[in-house]
């Protein structure tokens, strides 16, 4: 029930400060783009504080590289929002949108600490109470169709966007102003290890591949999602296009924004969504299988056995130089 309570809070938090801070990074698209990106950033924790109060089993441990890389950008936003502050103090509204930030930095930091101090005891109570009420599990699948769907809608988006980038970055010279925005395209390109490791795993699924799709994919989720929130400032660009129309190339270049950032939300809520499968399946096998704790209990029971040895030896040593020192006084 703590763990319960613990992940509903923290998503609901996660989302209201998410809100307020793409909300305030929206109005001054300029001045706040690092309050967007910290904005992005969390939403995958949020959605994966969600999928935790679902599940019955304490899975925070799984999620733990997903809450480390969002705590990685969130720290790199509030770093980016101080040289800001000392590069033009007088342009930055430093009252609400920092009180955001720090909101956001707090959650996060608290949510790793809890994930690395989490167990997963509960997992094997919840095992032991399934064999003692003979509870029979069924055949565990791999999620194959669901994950090699999304692998293969993450390569034909991902490659849509990469040359709606470079169109993006050429079209970047005409306009007065140019926008830093069109330079986080290159991270479209992280979507093709994620698709292209799924789809290994769906073939051949096994512990090793699922544990990399886990840590591929939490890694590369919160950037999706920052980049995304990022270009956010496109909408309110587009929604000015009917009122001046016939539209300009600036207009026109809007437009590309907003359809890349569409790309990268799609791309990020595919990440996610094949984080939450992985990870359901590696607790369904868990349950289930054996064999996939085996490993770290032979590891516990070998460092057991190898510090009994050397506690042994080191025992029979000082015997044995107690019985030559009384050997010799005597």
């Amino acid at each position: 029930y703590r763990t319960w309570i613990f992940s509903l809070l923290m998503g609901t938090c996660l989302l209201i400060t998410s809100g307020f801070s793409l909300y305030l990074g929206n109005i001054f698209p300029s001045e706040m783009d690092y309050l967007r990106c910290a904005a992005g950033s969390c939403i995958p924790s949020a959605v994966v504080s969600f999928a935790i109060a679902r599940n019955k089993i304490n899975v925070i441990p799984n999620f733990q590289i997903l809450f480390v890389s969002t705590f990685a950008v969130t720290t790199t936003c509030l770093i980016w929002f101080g040289c800001k502050l000392v590069l033009n103090p007088s342009a930055i509204n430093i009252n609400f949108n920092l009180i955001l930030l720090i909101l956001l930095e707090i959650f996060m930091a608290t949510t790793v600490i809890i994930s690395a101090r989490s167990t997963e005891d509960c997992c094997m109570r919840k095992k032991n109470t399934a064999h003692d009420n003979t509870i029979v599990l069924s055949n565990v699948s791999f999620p194959t169709r669901i994950l090699k769907s999304y692998s293969v809608i993450e390569v034909i988006i991902g490659i849509s966007s990469v040359f709606g980038g470079i169109i993006a970055l050429n079209m970047d010279v005409l306009v007065a102003g140019p926008y830093l925005s069109v330079t986080f395209f290159w991270i479209l390109v992280a979507c093709f290890p994620s698709a292209i490791a799924s789809h290994v795993a769906a073939e051949y699924p096994s512990k090793c591949l699922v544990e990399v799709l886990i840590a591929i994919s939490s890694v590369t989720s919160p950037l999706l999602f920052t980049a995304s929130a990022y270009l956010s400032f496109s909408i309110m660009q587009v929604v000015d296009i009917f009122k001046n129309y016939p539209p300009a190339v600036k207009q026109s270049y809007d437009v590309l924004l907003l359809l890349l950032m569409l790309m990268l939300l799609i791309q990020a809520c595919l990440t996610i969504g094949t984080v939450i499968q992985c990870v359901n399946y590696k607790t369904k096998m868990k349950l289930h299988d054996s064999s996939w704790t085996a490993s770290q209990v032979k590891k516990q029971e070998y460092r057991t056995t190898e510090v009994s040895n050397n506690t042994l030896k080191d025992f029979d040593k000082d015997k044995a130089w107690k019985a030559v020192v009384v050997q010799m006084a005597q």
